[in-house]
């Protein structure tokens, strides 16, 4: 049986890992701006993973039995490589039906592109076949050449990470 892929909430400092995380399939609760005593609520709600480079909210978290991780440095791969020490991730993969909207954090659901028309670029609808809409926001994602510099990304992790 597999296991149930973790869940996060991540401090104001870190929405670039947030994004990172949403992209990599992992559902990663951020807020620009969110006071400790309502993260360390939501986490203990929704058995979320606090991701933080606040020493105290850590401290404060694992007081409450929280799992948490203490996160130091700017660099992704070390950042990713710091939660991989708690909590040991599945293989990264790339997959945009597994991925979340960097936005809002809601699913990416396979849409007909019929339904993209007007609401993206005319060229990006020339070339591309597969789209995607979040379900929170309604963002429309389809797999550009920024999806192959994730799958280099994913790929570098798992390197990493063995």
């Amino acid at each position: 049986m597999s296991q149930k892929k973790p869940i996060f909430i991540v401090d104001a400092m870190l929405g670039n890992l947030a994004k990172k995380l949403r992209v990599l399939g992992y559902d990663s609760t951020y807020f620009s701006s969110i006071e400790d005593e309502k993260l360390v609520t939501i986490a203990k709600n929704e058995k979320r993973i606090i991701l933080t480079k606040d020493e105290l909210l850590c401290k404060t978290a694992q007081n409450q039995d929280i799992v948490s991780v203490l996160i130091r440095g700017n660099d992704e791969f070390e950042q990713i490589a710091q939660i991989h020490q708690i909590i040991k991730f599945e293989k990264f993969v790339i997959d945009t039906n597994n991925s979340r909207c960097i936005i809002c954090n809601g699913k990416l659901q396979p849409i007909e592109k019929y339904r993209a028309i007007g609401k993206i670029p005319e060229g990006i609808l020339e070339r591309e076949e597969k789209f995607w809409m979040c379900d929170g926001c309604k963002k429309i994602y389809w797999q550009g050449t920024h999806f192959e510099k994730l799958q280099e990304f994913a790929d570098k992790l798992n390197n990493r990470l063995q």
